[in-house]
């Protein structure tokens, strides 16, 4: 009785079908409750690229928390050197890169923050321009998964129109 009902209470918290023999070691006696381990099988996270429920590529679950902060930590490194040497070039163009967090003042166009979102294995972007974003790592690309566009790309657009002439980034993805 016990572990029925135990069961049932684990299967509503954690979603409902995923617990399959889930509870074989629990024990109840009249003062204690014990449990040896409790085995979660077959969980998997689902993604809906839109409200049409797309599958989105299993890519983004692949990589470890490291390595997130690792290929995370690169990219804004390689924005933020890039964006300084543009900004010898160009007057009033300021870039700061502190503890995951690109800050990037373009004029006219304003200032962009670019941050890392460890939980979520993403790059956020807010811009003055386009607005805000958050971009998955996919085939080594920052990309976002509502409308596939790639953060390197919607920098460097919004960049070039407002310097007023192209600019590319040499050392980031594509």
């Amino acid at each position: 009785m016990f572990r029925n009902t135990l069961r049932s209470s684990i299967a509503r918290s954690v979603g409902g079908s995923c617990l399959r023999k889930a509870l074989p070691t629990v024990y109840a006696t009249p003062n204690i409750w014990r449990s040896k381990a409790i085995q979660l099988v077959n969980v998997t996270r689902s993604y809906a690229l839109s409200t049409q429920g797309e599958e989105i590529e299993d890519k983004i679950d692949n990589i470890s928390a490291s390595e997130y902060g690792r290929i995370a930590d690169e990219y804004l490194e390689n924005m933020s050197d890039e964006l300084e040497e543009l900004s010898m070039d160009h007057e009033g163009i300021e870039i700061e890169l502190v503890q995951g967090v690109l800050t990037v003042t373009v004029p006219p166009n304003g200032t962009y923050v670019i941050n890392r979102q460890p939980a979520n294995k993403q790059i956020w972007l807010s811009s003055p321009i386009s607005g805000p974003n958050r971009f998955d790592s996919i085939q080594s690309k920052w990309i976002a998964l509502k409308d596939g566009s790639s953060l390197t790309e919607i920098m460097e657009n919004e960049i070039s129109e407002a310097i007023q002439s192209p600019f590319k980034f040499e050392s980031i993805e594509m």
